[in-house]
């Protein structure tokens, strides 16, 4: 009898479309049942998934289409044909989006950094659950290091993924995390990689995507500590098992992708250096617009080139900036990695910090075009922030842009980050001020609202692996901040 290993996760949600995720122990075609009662009494065949192949790791996508806008439905995600059976209820739920441009107040919560370490890990999964009863939380952003693929001491195999069995392995491993099953089962998840997902801190050592690299005291570290050879090296093949392993887990059920990757017969992304694709995507929430950027398969770390998204995810994130820069008044740029919280102790240069000029291009085309209500929500850090710029626009105009930054789930946290926090220097940016920075587990909850006038009111708290708040901060109409 085959059985869901993992999932069901409720992905790429919009107004009138989700995509229903699952991975099976053998294969089998999944089937997604939807009702309007928690019993699913009325199920109906909503969708089912192509045939669950070993290529792909036994995982698979059943899209449902046709839903109706700021709709809650209740779902069964199966692995037969027969319909749920009502005994088995109450089933989870999840809601539609609004529709796109549409001011409607809304939460959801986003995070990153979830290294379990033993049966009792999961904690924040637990009370995030508890605050999305209370809070109605819409969606998560997860926003990398969703497995820590290298972390041999942690990861379930006692080495360094190297392949693709093993990468699966881990993801089977990290996600079999209770808690955190549960939490997706009724909480929509929006994800995308960060390092770890591959290896620390690794980065394309050329243009041309051949050779991959990981910092120096990475290999000579683990050459001391007699790890096997395979463990300190990275070739294009271990990219491609690791870039795999994501798209089974994590980008199969994502929104459609800006620029898709290409695939091979087998499934896999090919790394082609003509290849412009990313993993980058878009979606809505009502008068809410999110670009989720891939800020690691296109990233160059060379003496001739030092890139971060690559040429065509620039101007595919330019383009979409000036399409929504009118009709939605709020902007969420999601990035793996911190922009504007810079560290002058930073040995690793792996954050925007590391590529002042991928930063300054993204810095100067906001302030040039005049683009506002933009808040940038990121990760990686283990610990979180809250900082305002103020961008030097056209005629000396002053533009804000907000950064917040949750990590980690669960991870040793980085409390030199307060200590060595400088902020960014340059004509660009007028002023900058960090409210707070926080190093311990916790996740973040972006409350938005809207005033008599319609302008956007955004909210940013912390919770505490206990449920307590760390911190908050809200806006007011004209962006003045109170905590």
């Amino acid at each position: 009898m085959l059985n869901l290993w993992l999932g069901p996760i409720v992905g790429g949600l919009s107004h009138r479309r989700a995509h229903l995720w699952g991975k099976a122990d053998g294969p089998g075609v999944l089937h997604a049942w939807l009702g309007q009662e928690p019993f699913l009494v009325d199920a109906r065949l909503a969708g089912q998934s192509l045939p669950l192949k070993a290529e792909n790791g036994y995982a698979g996508v059943a899209p449902i289409s046709g839903l109706f806008p700021d709709t809650s439905y209740y779902y069964a995600l199966t692995l037969d044909s027969q319909p749920p059976d009502p005994i088995d209820g109450p089933y989870p739920e999840f809601s539609t989006f609004p529709l796109p441009g549409q001011p409607r107040p809304f939460s959801f919560a986003f995070g990153s950094c979830f290294r379990p370490i033993n049966e009792n890990s999961g904690k924040i999964f637990r009370e995030l659950e508890q605050r999305r009863k209370l809070d109605e939380l819409r969606f998560i952003l997860m926003i990398g290091d969703q497995i820590y693929a290298d972390d041999y001491n942690h990861n379930g195999l006692n080495s360094v993924a190297c392949n693709l069995d093993e990468y699966r392995q881990v993801y089977q491993h990290v996600w079999s995390n209770q808690p955190l099953r549960e939490l997706l089962k009724n909480l929509p998840a929006f994800m995308i990689l960060d390092d770890h997902e591959v290896d620390d801190d690794w980065t394309w050592a050329d243009a041309d995507r051949h050779r991959a690299q990981i910092p120096i005291w990475n290999r000579v570290l683990r050459w001391l500590r007699r790890r096997a050879p395979l463990e300190w090296k990275i070739p294009q093949q271990r990219v491609q098992d690791a870039l795999q392993a994501y798209w089974e887990h994590q980008g199969m059920h994502a929104p459609p992708l800006e620029l898709p990757l290409g695939l091979d017969e087998g499934d896999q992304y090919v790394l082609d250096p003509a290849d412009p694709g990313s993993l980058a995507y878009t979606f809505t929430f009502g008068a809410a617009a999110f670009f989720v950027m891939d800020s690691r398969t296109m990233r160059v770390k060379s003496r001739g080139k030092q890139c971060v998204l690559g040429e065509e995810q620039w101007l595919a994130l330019e383009g979409w900036l000036l399409a929504v820069k009118d009709d939605y008044p709020l902007k969420f740029l999601v990035s793996s990695g911190a922009v504007l919280f810079q560290m002058w102790v930073d040995l690793a240069r792996d954050r925007w910090s590391g590529f002042p000029q991928e930063r300054q291009r993204l810095l100067h085309f906001l302030a040039a075009n005049e683009i506002e209500g933009v808040h940038i929500l990121c990760g990686d850090l283990h610990s979180t922030h809250a900082i305002l710029a103020e961008l030097n626009g056209p005629q000396g105009r002053a533009l804000p842009l907000w950064e917040f930054c949750s990590s980690p789930f669960e991870q040793k946290s980085n409390w030199l980050a307060r200590h060595t926090y400088v902020p960014v220097s340059g004509g660009l940016i007028r002023s900058q001020k960090n409210y707070f920075t926080i190093a311990e587990n916790n996740f973040g909850i972006v409350r938005v609202d809207f005033s008599e006038s319609g302008k956007p009111q955004v909210g940013f708290e912390v919770y505490g692996e206990s449920g307590e708040r760390l911190a908050q901060i809200q806006e007011r109409e004209g962006f003045l901040p109170i905590t």
